[in-house]
């Protein structure tokens, strides 16, 4: 059979066109092991899933191929447009990594040829079977922003948003340490704040919840891990969006604070420290301030209440941290993100030093940031704040537990207390 000659060919683009038009849920496309057969339609649709049968695809993919490459190099300059789109179609669906084809299909959405929609149910398709495919997220992502540019229908931006997420969820699943789906991800999440910024807090804390039942089953995932700390410093930096009643009333102001208060007094009395029960009763300016070594510190201009509410999250995901090492030991990527937390620590500290809450400036100057600290340790406790102090105090317990699971996890604890003396941070 020659690479540019296939019968069956326009049939079989001409079936799976047809499926995708009669079910606009479809869900999924995988290649079908079976052997040639021709009294048998190679596409199966069941169940708003699509299936190819594996012996059409090479002939396919060649023909679909040549035509648009003939089609590219303006051989075939009269082409109907509906039978290009048919052939990207084909050629995308079994092979997403040819950007030419991606780019000769966004011609075609430009000029109206196809529906933008419903090319994003295709992309969907896409990316259901191969989930990592930087091409596809690159694409869908322009034509996002060239759906909402034009204005195309979109009655709720609110769901498109969330379909997104979904999408990058999908992916994620499908393709361990998917760095593409998170990536695309995150731009999502920018996107919500900038179309949607009355309702972002309340999105980050959903994706934030949604991002620990993810990272706790996935616990080798780092590429999870990477956009929970994305979430983490937007938690931190953008406190001042916190307005809601239900965020802000005294029973979730309670909660929150107790696990700040609870994780700072763990170890407290083990390690020989003040007592610290006093903490419980003090204001939320002054707690606050005790916390960050800052007395006498209060500024008119800050919610301390929201810089609080910011910190709890950081809290959390230390208890979380500690949690999955114990639970699953010898995962290094528990570390690699314990390190972020380490890292973020400092963050919280200069920041709150120099602005009585948390400034995006301060998480972007790592050197900066050991620099200014390195001159400012002391050996005694009470110069250290009660962050510092605590952080100090689990990293104890963690690393005593895993040097007695077995040389590994050993050896990655050795590790991290590496990191822990090059980033200036007490052990």
């Amino acid at each position: 059979m020659q690479e540019n000659t296939f019968p069956a060919a326009e049939k079989i683009l001409s079936d799976i066109e047809n499926v995708m038009k009669k079910d606009t849920n479809l869900q999924s496309f995988e290649i079908i092991l079976e052997d040639d057969n021709e009294n048998k339609s190679p596409v199966y649709h069941e169940e708003n899933s699509l299936g190819l049968a594996s012996w059409c695809v090479q002939p396919l993919y060649c023909y679909t191929y040549n035509r648009l490459i003939e089609l590219r190099n303006n051989k075939l300059r009269r082409e109907d447009p509906v039978m290009t789109s048919r052939w990207l179609l084909g050629a995308i669906l079994l092979n997403p990594d040819v950007n030419t084809f991606w780019n000769m299909r966004r011609e075609l959405v430009r000029n109206g040829r196809i529906d933008a929609i419903q090319e994003l149910r295709f992309i969907k398709l896409v990316l259901y079977h191969k989930a990592k495919c930087f091409e596809a997220f690159s694409y869908r992502r322009w034509l996002i922003q060239f759906i909402l540019i034009e204005n195309l229908h979109v009655d709720n931006i609110e769901s498109l948003l969330q379909e997104e997420i979904n999408v990058a969820i999908i992916s994620a699943n499908r393709y361990a340490n998917n760095y593409h789906a998170w990536s695309y991800r995150q731009h999502v999440v920018s996107m919500y704040e900038a179309l949607i910024s009355t309702n972002f807090h309340e999105f980050l804390i959903s994706e934030w919840e949604s991002s620990e039942k993810w990272c706790s089953l996935h616990v080798s995932d780092y590429s999870g891990l990477v956009y929970r700390q994305f979430l983490l410093k937007q938690l931190l930096i953008k406190s001042e969006l916190i307005q809601s009643d239900d965020i802000l009333s005294s029973e979730y102001v309670d909660e929150r604070r107790k696990i700040i208060y609870e994780y700072i007094n763990k170890y407290n009395n083990a390690q020989g420290c003040k007592d610290i029960s006093y903490l419980d009763k003090e204001s939320s300016c002054e707690f606050i301030n005790t916390l960050h070594g800052n007395t006498n510190n209060q500024k008119s201009n800050v919610d301390y209440l929201q810089v609080l509410i910011a910190l709890s999250y950081w809290i959390e995901d230390c208890i979380l941290n500690e949690d999955l090492i114990k639970c699953y030991p010898g995962h290094e990527a528990l570390w690699y993100h314990r390190r972020f937390l380490g890292h973020t620590l400092r963050c919280i500290k200069l920041s709150y030093s120099k602005y009585s809450c948390y400034k995006a400036e301060s998480f972007e100057s790592p050197y900066c940031i050991r620099l200014e600290n390195s001159h400012q340790r002391s050996s005694d406790n009470d110069s250290r704040n009660l962050l510092e102090i605590a952080f100090k105090n689990h990293n104890i317990d963690v690393i005593e537990f895993s040097k007695q699971q077995g040389s590994y996890q050993s050896d990655i604890a050795d590790k991290f207390i590496k990191f822990l003396g090059i980033s200036h941070i007490e052990f």
